[in-house]
């Protein structure tokens, strides 16, 4: 758990001229429709970008928040359970920056506002990685959930122009982040680390408060690669088997492992029941699937996963952990007719059309990697390209790679060891680009709507 900021910071961040309402306001507030507000508190949390704010009533009464650069606000918090004693976070402002908020409660006759309040956000740590963004805003997303390599291995959360909202650096060695998401409830975000100086014993998972008050530390041995979250918030993982090939030599192979919210974790699919592994026993890859790639694909209870050695994506029953049909690679059942067929994939979606989004890294021969989208017709076993992007010039991603299509069209690239993405309009128009610093790169990302229920 990270060191709370003692009340020292908070007043250095605070803006100089609300020397008035620096923290706290002791019980001036008038009242406000049918309740007293007082004891109205403001701080900075443990992640200085977050704001703490808590408020009491004199009789039982729901509230939220409005929040914004000034007193327009613009963005509201969930409402607080009836109570007397309340507590929100403001997510995503920027650091370094003045919020204006107020108090909103309700008795059961209607909202009613206080009065206006303000503080200013906190500074980022040093070290902390600042994207560069060009190109045109969009309404795609709010925020994007981006885990870094490199030289500075950290989780940060941006907003489109490419300012960090939300951070965080774990104390982990190696630095080996995989996989961080926003949960379900947007309460924390869960960070996959595949083991620590390259160790996959080591692999565990954190959560991590909203606020960054509490971290939660889960040993979760041979953690590989991609996690994905479950309604009920249940967490899925790529977990490593080692075995032993008939030489003597170790061999690993991937599965498909639930970890429930008790801690419970139970096998869904094992490469090793389910693939043939006798042609891969004299390869030189200690993984002979290596997965690198999971998602749920929750109309369907289905997961899907990709194989990166044998190049092949599978679609396996969640129930039965049988495998109902592969694509792409060494194992592919679709015919592709004259279009290529894709060898070597990463992060992938399956789309509410039935087309299947992926990102194809293709070889340094090939000479590019790119997003494509096919048209998949299961019962007929075709596979048709009905869409592709490649960069210009070209980039050839040897590692990760993960694509996103939102509802107007537009497809979220990310380049990952390049440190680059792109959304890319229908037509192949990147209007958009967010870049790394030097030596940092991405792994997975995670677009946001919100840090609160949305309508």
């Amino acid at each position: 758990m990270r060191p709370a900021l003692a009340v020292l910071l908070l007043l250095a961040a605070c803006d100089p001229s609300d020397t008035d309402k620096v923290g706290s306001d002791s019980g001036d507030e008038p009242t406000v429709g049918d309740a007293a507000v007082s004891d109205v508190t403001y701080e900075l949390a443990t992640i200085v970008t977050v704001v703490i704010v808590r408020w009491n009533t004199d009789v039982a009464a729901t509230g939220y928040v409005e929040f914004g650069p000034d007193e327009t606000y613009g963005t509201a918090t969930n409402t607080t359970a009836s109570g007397t004693a309340h507590e929100v976070f403001l997510v995503g402002t920027a650091a370094d920056t003045l919020v204006h908020f107020r108090v909103v409660v309700d008795t059961g006759s209607g909202p009613k506002p206080t009065s206006d309040y303000s503080i200013t956000t906190g500074p980022l740590p040093t070290g902390t990685p600042h994207p560069v963004v060009s190109g045109s805003m969009s309404d795609e997303w709010q925020f994007m959930v981006l885990p870094t390599q490199g030289a500075v291995p950290a989780v940060t959360i941006v907003n489109q122009l490419g300012e960090v909202v939300w951070y965080y650096r774990p104390m982990v060695e190696g630095g080996n982040l995989m996989r961080a998401l926003l949960t379900a409830d947007r309460k924390a975000v869960l960070l996959g680390h595949a083991g620590t100086q390259g160790k996959l014993e080591d692999s565990q998972l954190q959560y991590i408060s909203i606020d960054g008050g509490t971290v939660r530390d889960i040993p979760t041995p041979y953690f590989d690669h991609d996690l994905d979250e479950l309604p009920d918030g249940t967490v899925a993982m790529i977990s490593v088997e080692r075995r032993t090939r008939p030489n003597g030599t170790p061999w690993e192979a991937d599965r498909i492992v639930e970890l429930a919210l008790d801690g419970t974790e139970t096998v869904i699919w094992n490469a090793w029941e389910s693939l043939d592994s006798t042609p891969y026993e004299n390869e030189m890859a200690p993984n002979w699937t290596h997965a690198n790639g999971l998602d749920y694909w929750a109309e369907e209870d289905a997961y899907l996963i990709s194989l990166k050695t044998i190049g092949t994506l599978c679609k396996v029953n969640r129930s039965t952990g049988e495998i109902e049909w592969m694509v792409d690679g060494q194992l592919n059942e679709f015919d592709f007719g004259d279009d290529e067929i894709v060898q070597l994939q990463h992060q992938f979606e399956m789309m509410p059309n039935g087309n299947l989004l992926l990102f194809d890294n293709g070889t340094p021969e090939r000479g590019y990697s790119r997003a494509v989208e096919l048209d998949l017709d299961i019962d007929a076993r075709t596979a048709t390209q009905v869409w592709e992007y490649i960069r210009t010039p070209p980039l050839v991603v040897f590692a990760k790679g993960d694509v996103q299509r939102f509802d107007n069209g537009n497809t979220l690239v990310t380049w990952s060891p390049n440190g680059e993405i792109q959304l890319v309009t229908p037509d192949g128009l990147p209007t958009w680009q967010l870049n790394a610093e030097l030596g940092q790169g991405f792994t997975f990302v995670h677009p946001v709507d919100s840090f609160y229920d949305v309508p």
